[in-house]
């Protein structure tokens, strides 16, 4: 797939507590790139390049490539792979993507220009904290092209009232448009994982799929509502209207159309969504 110097890491030196499984299957690197469709020039953000195969695909579809890697033992032997990319074309970043300046590396770097596209292969165990992530710094972002678990991924376009509906759930669909590309075999990395995973194409939207009057409280809400998922829903807002009686609650919630016996759960993004306004104007009250 490409000329460049390439190395590799064994699965006894892959590091379980970062969650490495590195991809190894040229098809279905070629499908990655595929469904991220890099235009010659644009800027992209990599996530855990890892030994790299991901990121010479992208060099080589014309990419201008800033790559965030965690693992210290990777560094040295990215930058040689690499050595021969100019770094206009090539950078890395070490550090953890979680706690990375995002505004300024691209703001500020000579690499990238906003909006950016992302393509990554992300650790399992932290894709919920990259998705919140990106989703926080949408702004930035054109796309993103995410190598995560089946199930994971399941729960992004998950149904309200079903077992995989949650706070992901609301927080994609809300400020994404989701393509759920396809899956991955265990067989595709090494060491094995021992889920089967699926790429999934993230389209960022300029303004949320349904007006949200108070961003930081509607996500409190949301927050609130899903760490007690099970309980009827006024359990939890009774504790974020503490000025109201539990009786004075119920009232407006009927009043607005709402069920005091709801759960999170069954509540749609644009339910939320009316019922964050409704607490943004009862906290006036």
């Amino acid at each position: 797939m490409n000329n460049l110097p390439s190395f590799k890491v064994s699965a006894r030196q892959a590091k379980k507590r970062l969650g490495q499984h590195f991809l190894r299957d040229r098809q279905i690197i070629s499908r990655i790139i595929d469904l991220a469709a890099p235009k010659p020039g644009e800027s992209v953000l990599e996530i855990g390049p890892g030994e790299g195969v991901l990121t010479a695909a992208l060099l080589e579809s014309g990419a201008r490539v800033v790559a965030v890697e965690t693992d210290g033992d990777l560094w040295e032997p990215l930058e040689k792979r690499f050595s021969s990319i100019p770094e206009t074309d090539f950078s890395l970043q070490r550090g953890d993507f979680l706690k990375t300046d995002l505004d300024k590396i691209i703001s500020e770097g000579q690499n990238l220009s906003a909006p950016v596209a992302v393509v990554a292969n992300i650790p399992y165990q932290i894709t919920t904290p990259i998705l919140f992530r990106l989703i926080k710094y949408r702004h930035l972002f054109s796309r993103a092209i995410l190598m995560m678990q089946e199930e994971v991924a399941a729960r992004l376009v998950a149904e309200p009232g079903s077992r995989d509906y949650g706070r992901l759930t609301v927080g994609v669909g809300l400020y994404c448009d989701v393509d759920s590309g396809f899956k991955v075999s265990p067989n595709a990395f090494s060491p094995k994982p021992k889920v089967w995973s699926r790429v999934v194409r993230f389209e960022f939207r300029d303004q949320p799929r349904y007006p949200v009057a108070d961003p930081a409280l509607f996500e409190r809400l949301v927050f609130t509502l899903f760490s007690q998922r099970r309980k009827q829903i006024i359990n939890p807002l009774k504790g974020m209207m503490t000025h109201l009686t539990r009786e004075e609650l119920c009232e407006k919630l009927v009043a607005a159309g709402f069920s005091p016996s709801d759960r999170p759960a069954t509540l749609a993004p644009a339910e939320l969504v009316r019922l964050a306004g409704c607490l943004a104007t009862w906290q006036k009250s």
